[in-house]
């Protein structure tokens, strides 16, 4: 939908974005040789990847804390200032866990630790007092997508000043590093929303969830077939509501899966204008929720994006949802 202005006031925006990486970093060949992938080696950097971020001894709960605090400090915001605070990723008693341990850890969701909830622990030791809090879940690689829209939207209704969302996620410690033909990461990720902004501002999204496809493992083979079709009608739509033409978008900032699906999915798209940020897929593998926004933040640090371009970012999560958002930066 388009994000329409209010009162003559500015659209919402992303006024920062910061993220961590655990220290453990491995490459395709070293994933192959721990048998973590499904596909060769020689396979993987077919389609783009090299290395993948590995987490060992960090939680999922202390990246995040790591991203939120560089962001409040490297943009120097103050904590006070922030009005809302929104937690998506490893859920309950997993966060506080290393890969390690999760499983284990996954035992205290069926105790009183299930109650134990990362957003509210990261209010507190952040320090926002003025932040309410809640998390988003089973969304997937779409989470801080969609934890942005909806801060966007609060911003806008409550006459919220600041919203901090924060995503952090660890790939199942007993599922290898693939999922369908992608390598994935450990990360944390931050982003800040302001309700007046004159840069990166927030000019529409679109999000399409097809249930269907809720059990990913026994319709994989529908997913690969749905995707394409799926992605191109979100990403015109998204287009269309920002008020744009295809000929228009300067970038698609995207989830960090495959080069091989990306080349498909440009050549079902044509944006003819838009070039393809695709750096980060050989240094950082698939992020998960992290992926657009550790890109868009790596993309304007190097110069790539200038003010007034207009901007795509997509991606795709398990469960199935594919999400657009439109942004002017």
């Amino acid at each position: 939908m388009p994000f329409a202005k209010q009162n003559g006031q500015s659209t919402p925006a992303i006024a920062a974005i910061n993220y961590a990486f655990p220290e453990g970093l491995r490459t395709v060949g070293e994933l192959a040789d721990e048998r973590l992938l499904k596909s060769s080696a020689e396979t993987m950097e077919s389609f783009g990847f090299g290395n993948v971020h590995v987490a060992l001894t960090e939680t999922p709960y202390e990246l995040a804390v790591i991203a939120a605090k560089k962001l409040l400090e490297e943009s120097k915001i103050d904590p006070a200032s922030v009005g809302l605070l929104i937690y998506g990723g490893t859920p309950g008693s997993i966060a506080f866990a290393p890969s390690e341990r999760a499983e284990s850890a996954a035992a205290g969701l069926c105790t009183m630790s299930r109650f134990k909830y990362p957003s509210t622990r990261l209010q507190y030791d952040l320090d926002l007092p003025n932040a309410s809090t809640f998390a988003l879940d089973q969304l997937a690689c779409t989470t801080l997508l969609a934890a942005v829209r909806i801060a966007r939207s609060l911003c806008l209704t409550e006459g919220i000043e600041r919203a901090l969302c924060v995503s952090s996620e660890f790939f199942p410690a007993n599922a290898g590093r693939e999922a369908i033909f992608n390598c994935t990461s450990d990360a944390a990720c931050a982003v800040l929303v302001e309700r007046n902004g004159l840069r990166n501002r927030l000019v529409s999204a679109t999000t399409v969830t097809k249930g269907y496809y809720w059990d990913v493992d026994s319709r994989r083979d529908e997913i690969v077939a749905s995707y394409f079709p799926t992605a191109r009608h979100v990403l015109h739509r998204t287009i269309a509501d920002a008020g744009w033409e295809p000929s228009d978008v300067d970038w698609i900032i995207p989830h960090n899966v495959s080069m091989r699906s990306w080349e498909i999915l440009s050549g079902l798209v044509r944006l003819p204008r838009a070039r393809l940020f695709t750096q980060n897929i050989v240094r950082h593998g698939h992020t998960l929720a992290g992926d657009n926004f550790i890109n868009y933040r790596d993309a304007l640090d190097g110069g790539c994006i200038e003010p007034g371009q207009r901007v795509v970012l997509f991606s795709y999560g398990f469960g199935a949802h594919w999400t657009g958002i439109a942004v002017e930066a």
